[in-house]
């Protein structure tokens, strides 16, 4: 496994449902939530967000950021970047 997951419970309820419900810190809020992260490259991360009222996903990299409301769209675009990372 080339990621590590940093909050499992949320997670694994990402998988399975929605994540509306899911509390946010303060600082959760202002920054996500981390979900998991790359273990070859720390800069790549998938977060769980606040955007317009709405809980999102988001896959950070380098300076760049993807949005998704739906976890397979963001968990695929997460692997594409770990593949990519791991070469």
């Amino acid at each position: 496994m080339n990621y590590r997951i940093i909050n499992k419970q949320v997670y694994e309820q990402a998988q399975v449902r929605s994540v509306s419900d899911v509390p946010f810190t303060e600082e959760e809020r202002q920054n996500g939530m981390k979900l998991a992260v790359s273990k070859e490259d720390n800069t790549l991360g998938l977060y769980l967000v606040e955007r317009d009222g709405q809980k999102k996903f988001e896959v950070r990299w380098d300076d760049s950021q993807e949005f998704f409301t739906g976890w397979y769209s963001a968990w695929e675009n997460f692997t594409w970047c770990l593949n990519i990372a791991g070469n």
